[in-house]
């Protein structure tokens, strides 16, 4: 469901490094359904990178389904408008379909051209988390054990899970060698269900944070995610914040926001 000209792992292998994280939870709201205002802090967040107006009213936020409820469906195309501080504004297509690598089957391979793909895999509860990452641009694969969580089955209004991954990064040509290793550790925030106006249309979305912050190498990473998920039509906006550093030789900062264009 988030994804960018330069992959999060690809910012990071450039720093000749992988990647780490902890944040913070946050607490839950009292009941499935409930109406949960958005906070001040991230409103700031999403309407300076999507625009005033994109996000509006909170509505009911019932607990999270399953994967499958929200994917769009196999062979649609998705096109995103992307907008990052200081570049000219450009499109993505994304699509899902189903894994054929034997590495990560059975499962979903989003497709976010022209970036990569990410591989999806179903977890024991119906959810969904992220097994791989392919990145074309510096043709590498990352993979993560467990995998990034993608959907949490049950997750209410304002609950936080964290999770501990293993990172591992090989050439895309000999995906059997790895050439870095990482850990992840992950803050996943279902923070609530709001009206999302962008220019496929209107819609009724759930919004997810995930949390990133740690270093390995000569790395240190800050990464901020923001997803609007829709049921059957997928990630319909998104904001993300990145700080990624390697002593005096690197130092990336993308801050950019994504709204669906068309669904077809």
């Amino acid at each position: 469901m988030s994804i960018h000209r330069k992959s999060f792992m690809t910012a990071v292998v450039l720093a000749a490094s992988v990647l780490l994280a902890v944040a913070r939870p946050a607490a839950a709201a009292d009941a499935a359904g409930s109406v949960v205002p958005l906070p001040s802090a991230d409103r700031a967040q999403l309407d300076k990178y999507l625009g005033a107006g994109v996000v509006g009213d909170a509505i009911a936020s019932p607990a999270l389904m399953t994967a499958e409820s929200y994917l769009p469906p196999k062979g649609v195309t998705l096109t995103y408008r992307v907008i990052e501080k200081d570049e000219p504004a450009r499109t993505e297509t994304h699509k899902v379909e189903d894994t054929t690598d034997p590495k990560f089957a059975p499962g979903w391979r989003y497709v976010a051209d022209p970036m990569g793909a990410m591989y999806f895999q179903a977890s024991s509860d119906g959810g969904a988390v992220i097994a791989g990452d392919e990145d074309r641009d510096n043709e590498v694969l990352s993979r993560f054990t467990p995998g990034e969580p993608l959907m949490i089955v049950g997750l209410k209004p304002g609950e936080s899970r964290q999770v501990a991954v293993k990172v591992q990064v090989s050439d895309l040509s000999k995906p059997d060698k790895v050439t870095h290793k990482g850990a992840l550790d992950i803050t996943y925030t279902y923070i609530g269900a709001y009206k999302v106006k962008v220019p496929a249309g209107s819609f009724d979305a759930v919004l997810i944070k995930w949390e990133f912050q740690g270093s390995v190498g000569p790395a240190d990473v800050e990464q901020t995610d923001y997803r609007f998920i829709a049921p059957h039509a997928g990630m319909v906006a998104m904001v993300q914040s990145r700080h990624i550093s390697a002593m005096l030789i690197y130092n990336d900062k993308t801050k950019l926001g994504k709204l669906l264009q068309s669904s077809k």
